[in-house]
């Protein structure tokens, strides 16, 4: 049996926990909430697609954390992807069998321990090791704070799976050894910029997408049809699933903004000018509203009639305090 020193750091979302487990195993002591930042975390992406359901889906964070986070410490970064389950299954093992942990992409509806109805091809989750006699891995897995065993079937499943447009092919991290970057401060304010940049100007790796509007414009087509969406079939479902991903579904709450705000938060021992222009209690202010926001949503889905009404000046302040935040820190950070 292969088994490493487990040192698990339960958090609040998945790939920030991942990331989280990895740098502390290798003695940098950052919380959830550094990774999760670093990584440029925060995001809008507004999507829409024909015969999607629901009809709309609104997700609030980056696509990118993991290479973001690594390459924002001057780590290379790249997911190792395999032609096989079975060629996945054993790179696992040779990875554990070095000494290495590794973080895994997923889809948690393979993993026993969810009994999960719905696929998501996209759960981060932490090995440790694996016992070949009984054929399952031990792996950690975001709040949960015991060892989990996933058996071998299971997890070739889990790894090796498209669902809509996420695909996973064995996606796996496994860094011999990561070394605490120096200049940190300067890390920090140009991944807050970096991170604000990606919401107030057009995203290069959307454009000519059709059905994705990313950042501010995301929000701002949002507004513009939300009162449309009582004439959606299922109405109820698309409010559900938004107050699900907003509030709930590993974001910490407030669509990762309180997450965001704890970074803030640390970052400013480092970089000063963000406490002295007080853009961490901008975001916790925009964790705040995100969240009356995600409620709202929540109220309309339990409802016998659809009428987003409620929600209209919630999403309206959402999007003026996303504004004043990322024009602020980029005017501090964007040079």
């Amino acid at each position: 049996m292969t088994l490493l020193n487990v040192g698990h750091h339960p958090g609040r979302h998945c790939a920030s926990t991942g990331i989280c487990n990895l740098v502390n195993y290798y003695g940098i002591g950052w919380s959830e909430a550094m990774c999760f930042g670093l990584g440029q975390g925060v995001a809008v992406w507004f999507m829409y697609f024909p015969g999607l359901s629901p009809s709309r889906i609104v997700h609030v964070r980056t696509i990118d954390l993991e290479s973001q986070f690594f390459n924002s410490i001057g780590h290379p970064f790249q997911w190792e992807t395999f032609d096989t389950p079975e060629e996945s299954e054993q790179g696992l093992r040779a990875r554990l069998d070095s000494g290495v942990p590794v973080i895994l992409r997923t889809d948690l509806y393979y993993l026993p321990y969810y009994g999960s109805s719905t696929h998501y091809p996209g759960h981060v989750i932490t090995v440790w090791g694996y016992d070949p006699d009984r054929e399952v891995f031990f792996v950690t897995d975001t709040e949960r704070h015991e060892l989990l065993e996933v058996p071998f079937e299971d997890m070739r499943k889990a790894r090796f799976c498209q669902v809509d447009f996420m695909t996973i092919k064995g996606h796996m991290f496994s860094p011999a050894s990561i070394c605490l970057p120096d200049h940190l401060p300067d890390r920090i304010r140009k991944s807050v910029a970096a991170n604000s940049r990606t919401m107030v100007e057009s995203l290069e790796e959307i454009q000519g997408i059709d059905g994705i509007v990313g950042g501010i414009d995301g929000l701002r087509r949002w507004k513009e049809e939300i009162l449309d969406w009582s004439n959606f079939e299922d109405w109820q479902w698309t409010a559900r699933f938004l107050y699900q991903n907003i509030e709930k579904r590993g974001t910490g709450g407030g669509g990762f903004r309180f997450l965001y705000a704890e970074f803030l938060n640390e970052a400013a021992a480092h970089v000063p000018e963000i406490a002295a222009r007080g853009l961490d209690r901008q975001m916790a202010e925009l964790g705040r509203s995100w969240q009356a926001l995600a409620l709202s949503l929540k109220k309309v889905s339990e409802a016998v009639q659809p009428d987003f009404t409620g929600a209209v000046e919630k999403l309206a302040r959402v999007a003026e305090l996303e504004e004043a935040y990322h024009h602020k820190a980029l005017e501090l950070f964007g040079s």
